[in-house]
């Protein structure tokens, strides 16, 4: 069955721009010169003889014939009567194929030109040979003892067969032989029982004799120096190599087979090493670099001892076994070259017109081959070739003119020492994929709208060219009108563009860009949407501060968020004495700079108020804005009287408020505000004809009355304040007299000469802290003279002073006493106050 190329190729899909690329690697593989079918049903042992262009195939127990095959795996012959053939061995000159019978228990020799056996050598009944090897002259065989175990046997030039005693072998070992060295292994379950002897005399020295790593081994070669053995075992993950002289480890780094213990191995003359497992086979330089991998298809594998090389020092033959036991050779002519990759890599980019360049490694197990050149075809068209850097990598350049899907192909033709690559590169050439963000808006008002935005290309690859513009219209989404706008040039530097506009009105607006695209990049398109609110204009107003009635005055005002239209007004109103719920109305114009001019000639004074007021259209929201000018009127006079200037505690004052020469406007209005208190309105009303208004009004504090007149068209408001004083009110008594009595009618309290009268005073309102002093007279001389006036007593909570009168020489003598307010400076609500006068005599 043929050897199938498994290859490490894969298509790798890349979008960078709008470049797809697909990749071709050549497989890491020896590949097989031929591949033939080989009509086994059992395999056991190979052996070349490529003087007389032959193979030979031995199938093990139970087998009766060895095939035999031209180079090529062609069948030439079976050697029939073979029975049992296991193992195979070649004599030194080729010559004689000596095999092991297993079932026949003797040793077949061949003769490799006629193809016809020429000897037979019984090694006794039951011994089944099962392995051969040549060696000092002689051949060594290896079978079974009588009593079951291992032992191995020799055959001389004449056919003598002896059975030397060579190690302790509990089965018949697996022989092998190179440089006077003999070999042999028996598997000791993860141990192998492996012992050495010198046979360069014919007779056999022991060398060494201990346990290795191993296993079953199903490999055993010694190389042509006869210094080192290997042993391929499937138990072990690796080919170990060992000293012939001690059995001791012999190479530093085990031969790796892909982490799967090998099955079979090869040795030829150069010190090349071929070793295969499941995971596939692999070729070794003496110096121990890996130099091939092959791997096979799933469940097709090398057979155990299937390898053998070729004695032209290139060819390696081997037996593969398929999933379903079909067995093949393989004839693998430049085994020894070292792998050769080669890997592409596709482009970041690929546009039209545009440079784009894909990179490329050679690789190898060996030496790289810096400086070997590379052939590159474009869809079979040759392109420059391109030169291997000293570290395998290389570049290659292109530039299309248009778009579409283009296959590259890189070959590296090989040397003495390298296997030759190909490697295929799709690159799929298109323009670049462009789009257009939504903008970042500067502006958006009705009269100015400025937005930036970018033109960005895919993975911002391929430039920009100098002019490239993006086409601008805009959509009133409320008229459905659409206005192309000037185009906007594109920043190659920064792809940024920038857009102004002045829609003239407020609404729902959509720009729609588009970019036609070029020879490089795709064309795009994007709609950016925008709600532009109309301006909220500010509304200035500048009047003057007072006005002459009956004469024109000028108000100036300013519209912000200018231009406006011709023909547009704002509505002036004035509001005054006369106009205060229907205001004077009119109009006028608003200049196209927004500047508005109001003219007036108020005949009502006061405090006439302009308001201006713009309704607003489609660019701008309405907007108001109000002055107060303050018209001149004529001066009116009002007084205000009451008919005392000072009341007794709760008296009763007449107020009277005048009005002068008014014109249209007679009323007055009174007011009272007490000391400490809050003003109060006491009446409103017409005056009368003699122009008074009057009010009564009940005092206990001392009260502020003011008259107002609020003005009407052509006369100012005016006011009046005249204050009225309020005394307090005073109680007062006498205490600790005994009796009364009356003189003219008077009623006197009486005291005994002993007792100091006790006077008391209170004051309503409450005058706590407040001052209150005592006055005394006395009556003599047909009249009351003045005796003493005491100095002021503060009054205690309750707002009561008192006093004791101190009196000599006062038997049968008349007196009067009395109380006095006085207020303080902290205190002007009442006026000061005197009490009534208490009378009282004293006797013994």
């Amino acid at each position: 069955m043929r050897l199938k190329q498994v290859s490490l190729s894969a298509a790798i899909s890349v979008v960078a721009g709008l470049t797809t690329a697909t990749v071709g690697l050549t497989a890491p593989a020896a590949l097989a010169d031929s591949t033939a079918a080989l009509p086994l049903s059992h395999y056991a042992h190979m052996v070349a003889d490529t003087a007389h262009q032959h193979l030979f195939f031995s199938q093990g127990a139970g087998s009766t014939g060895i095939l035999v095959t031209d180079l090529s795996g062609t069948p030439v012959t079976t050697l029939t009567d073979e029975q049992g053939a296991t193992g195979l061995a070649l004599s030194a000159d080729g010559s004689t194929l000596y095999t092991a019978l297993a079932d026949g228990d003797a040793v077949a020799a061949v003769d490799t030109a006629t193809l016809t056996e020429s000897a037979r050598y019984a090694t006794g009944t039951g011994s089944a040979p099962v392995s051969v090897a040549v060696a000092g002259g002689k051949v060594w065989y290896g079978y079974e003892t009588a009593d079951g175990k291992g032992a191995i046997g020799s055959l001389d030039a004449s056919g003598t067969v002896s059975t030397p005693s060579l190690s302790h072998w509990s089965v018949p070992p697996l022989l092998a032989a190179g440089g006077g060295v003999l070999a042999a292994e028996e598997p000791l379950q993860s141990l192998s029982h492996v012992a050495t002897f010198d046979v360069t005399s014919g007779t056999a020295t022991a060398k060494a004799d201990t346990d290795v790593y191993g296993g079953t081994a199903t490999g055993l070669q010694v190389t042509g120096d006869g210094a080192r053995v290997l042993l391929a075992a499937t138990q072990q993950p690796a080919l170990e190599t060992y000293r012939t002289s001690d059995l001791l480890s012999g190479n530093s780094a085990p031969y790796y087979t892909g982490g799967v213990g090998p099955a079979s191995l090869a040795i030829d003359t150069d010190g090349t090493i071929a070793s295969a497992g499941t995971a596939g086979l692999y070729v070794y330089a003496g110096s121990g670099l890996a130099e091939n991998h092959v791997p096979f298809p799933a469940g097709t594998a090398v057979a155990p001892a299937g390898l053998t090389w070729g004695g032209d020092g290139t060819t390696l033959y081997a037996v593969t076994r398929d999933s379903s036991g079909a067995y093949a050779l393989d004839v693998l002519g430049s085994a020894k070259l070292t792998d050769t990759t080669l890997t592409l890599n596709p482009p970041q980019y690929a546009a039209p017109t545009e440079q784009f360049t894909f990179t490329g490694a050679l690789a190898t197990r060996g030496l790289l081959p810096a400086g070997a050149a590379l052939q590159v075809t474009r869809d079979g068209e040759p392109l420059p070739d391109v030169t291997v850097g000293a570290d395998g990598t290389f570049g290659i350049s292109d530039i299309r003119p248009d778009a579409g899907e283009y296959t590259y192909q890189v070959s590296y033709a090989g040397d003495a020492t390298h296997r030759a690559a190909t490697a295929t590169q799709k690159v799929y050439v298109a323009r670049l994929s462009t789009g257009i963000a939504f903008p970042e808006f500067d502006s958006a008002t009705p009269h100015s709208v400025v937005f930036r935005d970018t033109l960005s290309t895919e993975l911002r690859l391929g430039s920009l060219r100098e002019g490239t513009e993006v086409d601008v219209t805009r959509t009133n989404e409320d008229t459905q009108e659409t206005v192309r706008l000037p185009s906007a040039t594109v920043d190659p530097a920064t792809t940024e563009f920038t857009v102004t506009d002045d829609p003239k009105a407020a609404g729902r607006f959509t720009y729609h860009l588009s970019f036609a695209g070029d020879a490089t990049h795709e064309p795009t398109t994007s709609d950016a949407t925008i709600q532009i609110s109309p301006y909220a204009p500010a509304l200035t107003l500048k009047a003057p501060a007072t006005a002459t009635r009956a004469a024109a005055l000028s108000l100036t005002g300013t519209l912000g968020d200018a231009p406006y239209p011709a023909g547009e007004t704002v509505t002036v109103t004035r509001t005054d004495a006369a106009h205060a719920t229907t205001p004077a109305t009119w109009t006028a114009p608003i200049a196209a700079d927004g500047t508005i001019t109001v003219k007036d000639t108020p005949d009502i004074g006061g405090a006439d108020t302009y308001t201006v007021s713009y309704p607003g259209d489609a660019s701008h929201q309405a907007a108001t804005a109000s002055a107060i000018v303050q018209v001149s009127r004529a001066k009116s006079t009002v007084t205000v009287t009451t008919d005392k200037a000072t009341y007794a505690y709760d008296g009763t004052a007449t107020v009277t408020a005048h009005l002068g020469t008014t014109y249209n406007g007679r009323t007055v209005s009174l007011y009272t505000t007490p000391a400490g208190g809050r003003k109060t309105l006491l009446k409103t009303g017409t005056v009368d004809s003699k122009g008074n208004l009057k009010a009564t009004y009940k005092l206990t504090h001392t009260t502020t009355f003011t008259a107002s007149f609020a003005g009407d068209y052509r006369y100012a408001p005016a006011t009046a304040t005249h204050s009225a004083a309020a005394q307090v009110k005073i109680a007062e008594k006498l205490g600790s007299y005994y009796t009364s009595t009356t003189y003219s009618g008077v009623a006197y309290r009486v005291y005994h000469h002993t007792v100091q009268p006790q006077v008391v005073g209170t004051v309503t309102p409450d005058k706590s802290g407040q001052c209150m002093k005592f006055q005394a007279q006395e009556y003599y001389s047909g009249a009351w003279h003045t005796i003493g006036t005491s100095s002021c007593f503060s009054m205690t909570p309750g707002s009561t002073g008192v006093t004791h009168l101190i009196l000599t020489h006062a038997v049968n003598q008349r007196f009067r006493v009395r109380t006095e307010y006085v207020h303080s400076t902290k205190d002007t609500s009442n006026a000061d106050t005197w009490g009534g006068w208490l009378y009282l005599t004293v006797r013994n």
